[in-house]
């Protein structure tokens, strides 16, 4: 009887200490969630602030500019002066054509070369690859000159294919190094079960592993399309007729030497990001499982 009165007393102590250590660790727990959700809000709103006021400049009329963040009335004209002043339509037609065969032509080639890189078996196969690497060191700058004269010499200056082509210098080995990490993620028994069945070495790639790289692929549409959608010291440099100019290149006409549109420059900005958003909407569930296909690899 003593004995358990004696166990109850040190339970009855024992209890508000371990409750206070609870409580303690929730609070704590509390404050470090709170603190992290704090944190990426104001990251958040960091990073979209730019938009943000971007769109509201495009609103602002022409003698407010700069007077506040958020325009006094709404005045949508510099979308109509955007238009017209800079050509969008066939600035857009432009930017579509370089962007879209630009994305193809890195996606199918990355794709295979990344497949070789990850797959294939052959002499010197590391010490290409890291060849091949070298030249994502190389900035665009360097090469500007001599990629100018190359195209004149191919008479490919001033033409949307010739800046095309000059993108896939510099996309082509990023895409490549992506693609051949993805398809190191992939079970090598696939390809080992299509070589039992009959399949060819195409055949594996074509039959096999070119239907998983959907998340692979989706990650280096998205970078290129960024990337090419958004370039402006090439276009600016290679293009020279005013209908053949791409949507930054335009953009840049309308800054003056002595003032600037800002309201119609943000419109243009604004209408120019539209498309980066779709695909990116379109596309973000195979992204997001792109960029995490190698995490669970063991």
């Amino acid at each position: 009887m003593i004995t358990a009165r004696k166990k109850g007393v040190a339970a009855g102590v024992a209890q508000p200490s371990s409750v206070r250590r609870s409580s303690r660790y929730r609070v704590q727990a509390l404050a470090l969630k709170t603190g992290t959700y704090i944190i990426l809000i104001v990251l958040a709103l960091l990073t979209i602030f730019p938009l943000v006021w971007m769109v509201l400049m495009s609103l602002t009329p022409e003698d407010e500019t700069f007077g506040s963040i958020i325009p006094t009335t709404i005045d949508t004209s510099a979308y109509s002066r955007a238009w017209t002043s800079m050509g969008f339509p066939q600035a857009f037609e432009s930017s579509v054509f370089v962007t879209v065969l630009t994305v193809v032509i890195v996606v199918a080639v990355a794709t295979l070369t990344g497949y070789a890189f990850a797959r294939l078996t052959f002499p010197g196969r590391e010490v290409i690859f890291y060849c091949f690497l070298a030249a994502m060191m190389i900035p665009g700058a360097a090469i500007l000159v001599p990629m100018f004269i190359f195209l004149k010499d191919i008479n490919l200056l001033d033409t949307g294919l010739g800046l095309s082509f000059s993108y896939l210098g510099g996309a082509l080995p990023f895409a490549t190094f992506l693609m051949r990490a993805f398809f190191q993620t992939l079970p090598a028994e696939l390809g080992d079960a299509g070589k039992i069945d009959g399949c060819s070495e195409f055949g594996v790639f074509a039959r096999i592993y070119a239907p998983l790289t959907g998340p692979g692929v989706a990650t280096i549409t998205i970078f290129q399309f960024v990337g090419t959608w958004n370039e402006f010291m090439f276009a600016n440099t290679f293009i020279s007729s005013g209908g053949l100019k791409t949507l930054q290149a335009a953009l840049y006409q309308t800054v003056g030497q002595y003032s600037t549109d800002w309201p119609a420059l943000t419109a243009g900005l604004t209408m120019t990001t539209v498309p980066i958003v779709i695909v990116y909407l379109v596309l973000q569930r195979q992204f997001i499982r792109g960029l995490t296909a190698g995490a669970l690899k063991g």
